[in-house]
């Protein structure tokens, strides 16, 4: 079976899931085949060496598999107990006031007017909510990297309200973590 632009459904959702995994900025899960899952798909095959076509053929599918099976089996007591103790205590900004780490459960929202929340990382996708300053933002449980970098490189964070993901500006101008 081969997965393309245009397809919706489980095993697009399925890919979705296991580019995140790998570190790919793939939107939202389980929206369409778009441009941009198909643009993830190209960068995917083009670090592996695979043929570049966008598509998720056999050869893709298990390549993506074997990546995610890679990551999964590489994680070692080390590298659990420094993403414990980075759980434990909040994330900083950075000298431009940037979240770069946003694996903190709770965020509040502390600008002085509305925060928008978009479909993607960037000011180039649509407003779907507002967020009034003091609400209180959960990190979206199914994203293991929290953080989004638009096409400028800035950080988005992916939160999760009324069970949907929406992107917010990961920087302290606009929201904080809750202690």
């Amino acid at each position: 079976m081969i997965l393309k632009r245009g397809e919706i459904g489980a095993k697009v959702r399925e890919i979705q899931y296991q580019l995140e995994r790998l570190g790919y900025n793939i939107g939202r899960f389980g929206m369409p085949f778009d441009e941009q899952l198909e643009a993830t798909i190209k960068a995917f095959q083009e670090e592996m060496e695979l043929p570049v076509d966008g598509r998720v053929g056999e050869t893709t599918r298990l390549k993506i598999q074997s990546a995610v099976a890679a990551i999964e089996n590489s994680t070692d007591v080390n590298q659990n107990s420094a993403y414990s103790n980075q759980l434990q205590h909040p994330p900083v900004a950075n000298e431009l006031g940037d979240f770069i780490n946003g694996n903190w459960q709770q965020w509040q929202v502390i600008c002085s007017q509305t925060l928008n929340a978009r479909s993607g990382p960037g000011f180039n996708y649509s407003i779907d909510m507002r967020f009034p300053t003091g609400t209180v933002l959960m990190l979206h449980p199914e994203y293991r990297y929290p953080i989004k970098f638009d096409q400028v490189g800035k950080p988005w964070l992916v939160i999760s309200y009324q069970g949907g993901a929406f992107f917010i500006r990961a920087n302290q101008r606009f929201i904080k973590p809750m202690i």
